[in-house]
């Protein structure tokens, strides 16, 4: 595509069994941009369809038009890298090991209220009582989160599996360095019901294969993510781990407070 047209660069892509992701950029100073990403589009499709006529003997390969997003910000950029890398990983799970995203309901364990009604997918045996299971919650009002990363890595290393909501920033930092370290295992829980049309984030794919991640979520109903909602989340990722080997920590400011059942 860059060849055909050098106002296009192109920085990702992949070819899926039965369509194709594009992350381009377009030049700046463009007079119509729209017109040049169209006709570098329509350029590709003939250039793969000619080569398809001479290979395989087919004539028509391409549905008309194509679906464009404009990415407006880093954050949108790094996620749809993300999406369009793990997308071979997407549908091999989907189509030839659809064990690995299979939605387990009703999940019963001795870690859970019985009264309860629990789903998840991926890894369940990182809820058995035997399993060292270590709750996390992360104040807001921690800065440094280097201190609490390299603790929760330690405690991972260690034979503990990490439980946490991953919502706060020190949160999500312990979660993206578990996820990044082979065999660290990790329990994300959900603050509202595992929907049955529920995708796990592209990013978990790799550890739900390699059977170390569980997303688990309470209840057949959505619930809005409140102030209440998030207290009776850290209240039962408490109780989740202390119901068998297990311990929790509360990290503040001034450093790590371990939690009884009832704190």
């Amino acid at each position: 595509m860059p060849r055909f047209n050098p106002a296009i660069a192109l920085f990702e892509w992949v070819v899926m069994p039965d369509h194709v992701h594009f992350n381009v950029n377009l030049a700046a100073g463009l007079d119509e941009p729209l017109k040049t990403l169209g006709a570098a589009i329509r350029k590709f499709k003939t250039y793969t369809t000619t080569v398809a006529r001479k290979t395989l003997g087919l004539n028509s390969i391409w549905q008309q038009g194509y679906h464009d997003y404009l990415l407006l910000s880093e954050s949108f950029i790094a996620s749809t890298g993300r999406y369009i890398r793990y997308n071979p990983l997407k549908h091999e799970l989907r189509y030839n090991q659809p064990e690995f995203l299979h939605l387990h309901e009703p999940v019963v364990s001795p870690r859970f209220d019985p009264c309860d009604y629990w789903k998840a997918i991926g890894e369940l045996s990182l809820l058995d009582p035997s399993n060292k299971v270590l709750s996390l919650r992360v104040s807001r009002k921690v800065i440094d989160h280097s201190r609490v990363v390299k603790r929760m890595l330690d405690a991972a290393n260690a034979g503990y599996t990490i439980l946490s909501g991953f919502i706060s920033p020190g949160e999500v930092a312990v979660r993206n360095a578990l996820l990044a370290t082979p065999e660290a295992r990790l329990i994300h829980i959900l603050p509202s019901q595992i929907a049955h049309a529920h995708k796990p984030d592209s990013r978990f794919l790799e550890p739900i294969r390699e059977r170390r991640f569980l997303e688990i979520g309470r209840g057949n109903e959505d619930i809005e993510f409140a102030r209440t909602a998030c207290l009776d989340l850290n209240d039962e990722i408490v109780k989740i781990a202390q119901a068998g080997e297990g311990l929790s920590i509360y990290w503040l400011p001034d450093g790590p407070h371990r939690l009884s059942p009832k704190a």
